[in-house]
Formats: C-alpha cells, sequence, structure tokens
C-alpha cells in the first residue's frame, strides 16, 4: 500500500469507530479540539498525527497507538552479539615505552626536532 493508501484506511477506520459509537463529527471535531472541516480532512486521509491521537483519545481508542507508544526491545540474539563487545572497564598501560637509540625524548615522551639531543649543563663554576 501507498502512504496516502494507508493514511486513507486509517481515517476510513477512525470514522467507522465514530459512527459504530454512534458520535456526531461536530462532537468528535469539539471534544479533540479541532474543527469540523478538520476532522473530515483527517477521516480523508489528510490529517496531521498530533489530531488523529486527538481523535482516538475522544472515541476512547487510544490503545490502538499502543504498540506504536511501547519501547523497542533488543531481540536476545541481538543482546548475545553485543554482549561479546560491551566494555567491562578501561585498560591502563602500566609499562612505559622504550627510548628509540637515535633521539632524546622530552618529558611527554616526544622526540625533539631541532638540533638533536641537548647538551648536559656545565655546573663546574
Amino acid at each position: 500500500m501507498t502512504d496516502d493508501a494507508i493514511a486513507n484506511e486509517i481515517g476510513q477506520r477512525i470514522e467507522a469507530i465514530r459512527l459504530k459509537r454512534n458520535i456526531g463529527q461536530d462532537i468528535v471535531a469539539h471534544e479533540a479540539g479541532i474543527s469540523r472541516e478538520t476532522y473530515r480532512k483527517l477521516t480523508a486521509g489528510k490529517g496531521t498525527l498530533v489530531n488523529v491521537i486527538a481523535v482516538l483519545r475522544v472515541l476512547g481508542e487510544l490503545d490502538r497507538l499502543a504498540s506504536l507508544i511501547e519501547d523497542v526491545r533488543t531481540s536476545p540474539v541481538q543482546l548475545a552479539k553485543m554482549q561479546g563487545k560491551q566494555r567491562i572497564r578501561a585498560t591502563v598501560t602500566r609499562a612505559t615505552p622504550p627510548v628509540p637509540e637515535h633521539g632524546i625524548r622530552t618529558p611527554i615522551g616526544k622526540p625533539t626536532l631541532i638540533g638533536g639531543p641537548k647538551p648536559d649543563k656545565d655546573d663546574s663554576w
């Protein structure tokens, strides 16, 4: 079915519920807080979701949307797949990385880039 056909079918079902309950269009529209013309458009498949919810609430059929309101549950198979990838705690590296022989590293572990190794200070005065 196309989107328009589905919307039209929903509108027809709302109208059928209203007729089954023997309630006038103007009463349903007034109770839902919409105009009668808006109600007619809704039953023709041209309404908004907010208006559909309001009309279903007036007709006492809001539970028809319950499956859309419920939380989407993850399947047990999907949960099992996710368990292997779920982190339990962060890893901590305990060993310091080795200093390469070709250069001196700064206190944060980066090699010096200009001038090579720095000479030792002369503190013999």
